[in-house]
């Protein structure tokens, strides 16, 4: 019988295929555990991760493993990185992971060969909207005596996004503390970052070039001095979304060893502690009347309307208060509130610069508003008063050095002619206002008109008191416009009681004329004498000159030179119901001097026509209706029976043949000078031609039948002429 083994030694040899198949297996298990904490998929595992894997995924580092960016070359195949990450994936097993998690990203893991060398990050570079960036001297170079690291710029997770550059890291840094009240000087200036644009820019009317504005030297906040908002502090309640234990913020105001220890010493992130800090132009203006009186009479609804994109912010027109310093600071339930007595600050003159808040006016924008010009570009001389300083407080007066400064020479002396020309309209207007009141008071209340009459005074002072009081110059040209329309209700409100309109002095000033007074003739723009509309020639000049309109009857108020009159606006105010004979003498000056025997002719005496002592214009034309015979011979039987109508039948046909047989004569003429052009009687016959011409032209331009008797006088004078010209030039 064989000899049997041992069972002790069967025993240690089982032993140790168990303890290898162990070691075996728990390589392996230690193989995949380690793969699997290099994997983003145990990343996604935990649920406070999903939002950063999900980023992580749509990102441009998508390709890009975690561990790749999160541990540094040089730590990567070390123990201690090996055992961090073991240790992730027992407190996953665990759960027992923080739920506020963190993850330093080195600069080194950036820059390593392959990714983003220091090569790819030399010279300058453009971002969004030709905004101009350099890697070099952020990251070689202290910023504000900090050093910043390649995650202080791009974050390590913005919603969703994921190692993308976050503008407001750079509006932090450029704009913290760079803004007062009335100057903006950002960190390294708005050129380093913005080139100025190239070309005109159109902002409402007004066309703007940058370019020439950047040569002036004119500072960029005279004009975009609100484009900041946030104040980019640190609060304190910010460190426990990070830290929950009260004795690491000890040092909480020690600011250099933050900036230290969070961003150089750690890589994190300025906005895991600042708030944000924004940037950009307010939307552009697009405003209805309604809508922005909605918006200035609800303080209480401020943040709303300045979301509408169809509203300016009100940041637009003011500037932040100056902090003062706390030199004996009140108690927390007795803090001030100026708004509580200061209401509605500087409410006229917002409304003034924005051309709105009138009476009978349409809305007429200032220029230098449309162009967003802030009110320290023009308010640049500070008070001189050393007492009001110190106890009321500095005020900045407008100079004309502010004008000068934006504007070339010829704009000298245009403020004060502004100033002037506004004092003198409000003189007029002011002293024909006291002088309806007067006539008012002392008409009997009991008139049936007497109430209307008193509120188009009401009106009329409203607008005085709000050219005042809001500074007519801060937008002159709708102060004239709200004084001109106080002007014309004052003569309807003495019209409506039954009593003569009074006049004011420099009438023509103040009803249309103040275009070329407040801007035109410093800028030595002359109107032209006349103008074509339609198919007619308009006397342009005489219109502001003798009739009295304004500029703004005819061109828009909003739109510098834009026509908005058309045909129906003549007829409105030459052809309106009661329109009296002056306004038809003042246009049809040829046809009322032919009619009234005024009119000079040479070699032939001036007879009135037989109507001219019994009637006017519109005894026979009715404005009202169009202007053909057979409206104008129903004006005849106003007066006349049926057979006047026949007779003035009559003059029509014997006029029409006169005078065509002149133009045949003339043009017979004419004939006979081209094809003798050199005979020595050519000169003197040509001047008899362009003489008659010039009588017959007269006849047809003035209507021949408006005066029958003159006309036929005429015709006879240019027959003959013509004919003294065919015997010349048939010798």
């Amino acid at each position: 019988m064989a000899e049997q083994p041992p069972i002790r030694c069967r025993g240690s040899r089982i032993l140790l295929i168990v303890v290898a198949t162990c070691v075996v297996v728990g390589i392996l298990a230690l193989g995949g555990l380690y793969r699997l904490s290099s994997s983003p998929a145990l990343c996604n595992s935990c649920h406070i991760m999903k939002p950063y894997v999900a980023a992580w995924r749509a990102s441009k580092h998508s390709h890009v493993t975690c561990i790749d960016c999160h541990y540094p070359p040089e730590l990567r195949g070390t123990i201690w990185v090996k055992y961090q990450a073991l240790a992730q994936v027992a407190k996953w097993a665990t759960q027992t992971y923080s739920s506020k998690p963190f993850a330093e990203v080195e600069d080194a893991s950036c820059l390593r060969s392959g990714c983003h060398t220091s090569r790819l990050l030399e010279g300058k570079v453009t971002f969004k909207r030709g905004i101009i960036f350099d890697h070099g001297p952020h990251l070689k170079e202290e910023r504000r005596g900090r050093q910043l690291r390649c995650t202080s710029c791009h974050s390590q997770i913005v919603v969703g996004t994921h190692i993308e550059v976050t503008t407001t890291t750079c509006y932090l840094c450029h704009f913290k503390g760079m803004k007062t009240s009335r100057e903006f000087h950002p960190l390294g200036g708005c050129t380093v970052c913005h080139t100025a644009p190239k070309g005109d820019i159109k902002l409402g009317t007004i066309a703007f070039n940058h370019e020439l504005m950047v040569k002036r030297n004119v500072g960029c906040e005279k004009c975009h001095l609100n484009v900041v908002e946030g104040s980019g502090q640190a609060p304190q309640e910010r460190c426990y979304t990070c830290h929950n234990q009260p004795e690491k913020l000890q040092r909480y105001g020690d600011t250099p060893f933050m900036h230290e220890f969070h961003v150089a010493g750690h890589h994190i992130e300025c906005t895991r502690c600042h708030s944000e800090i924004k940037h950009h132009l307010p939307p552009p203006i697009g405003l209805s009347v309604s809508g922005l009186l909605q918006w200035l009479s609800e303080p209480s609804s401020a943040e709303a309307a300045e979301s509408s994109a169809q509203l300016p912010p009100k940041r637009l027109f003011q500037s932040p208060a100056v902090k003062m310093p706390e030199v004996h600071p009140a108690p927390r339930d007795r803090e001030l509130d100026c708004k509580a007595c200061h209401q509605a600050t500087h409410q006229g003159v917002l409304e003034m610069y924005i051309g709105m808040g009138g009476k009978g006016t349409p809305m007429i924008p200032g220029h230098m508003f449309q162009v967003r010009v802030e009110c320290v570009a023009c308010h640049v001389e500070p008070g001189a008063d050393k007492a009001l300083k110190i106890f009321g407080g500095r005020t900045f007066r407008p100079s004309e050095r502010a004008c000068l400064g934006c504007h070339d020479k010829r704009y000298q002396g245009m403020l004060e002619r502004w100033r002037q020309t506004i004092t003198a309209m409000l003189t007029a207007v002011n002293a024909k206002l006291l002088s309806t009141e007067h006539a008012l008071q002392t008409t009997q209340r009991t008139h049936p008109q007497f109430a209307k009459a008193w509120k188009l005074v009401t009106d009329a002072r409203h607008n005085l008191e709000f050219v005042t009081n809001g500074k007519g110059v801060h937008n002159v040209f709708f102060a004239a416009d709200l004084l001109k329309v106080a002007d014309g209700y004052l003569d309807q409100s003495m019209a409506a009681v039954g009593q003569s309109p009074l006049s004011v002095i420099d009438e023509t000033l103040v009803r249309g004329g103040y275009c070329a007074v407040l801007c035109h003739n410093q800028l030595g723009v002359k109107a032209p004498e006349e103008v074509r509309f339609g198919a007619e020639m308009i006397p342009h000049v005489r219109h502001v000159t003798d009739f009295g309109v304004t500029c703004t009857a005819c061109h828009s108020a909003e739109r510098h030179k834009a026509v908005t009159a058309t045909k129906a606006t003549c007829l409105g105010c030459h052809h309106s119901a009661g329109n009296e004979n002056e306004r038809c003498i003042a246009c049809h000056m040829i046809q009322n001097a032919f009619f009234s025997g005024t009119i000079k002719v040479e070699a032939v005496e001036p007879i009135p026509s037989g109507h001219a002592e019994l009637t006017d214009c519109v005894g026979c034309h009715n404005v009202q209706r169009q202007h053909s015979r057979q409206a104008v011979a129903a004006q005849c039987l106003g007066c006349h029976d049926t057979t006047y109508l026949k007779k003035f039948a009559q003059w029509r046909k014997e006029m029409g043949q006169e005078l065509g047989e002149a133009m045949r004569l003339l043009r017979k003429g004419e004939s006979g000078l081209r094809h003798a052009p050199q005979d020595p009687k050519a000169s003197e016959a040509r001047l008899l031609l362009q003489a008659a011409k010039q009588d017959l032209d007269l006849v047809v331009k003035a209507g021949g039948v408006h005066n029958p008797g003159l006309a036929k006088a005429i015709l006879v004078k240019a027959k003959k002429t013509v004919e003294q010209a065919v015997r010349l030039l048939n010798r």
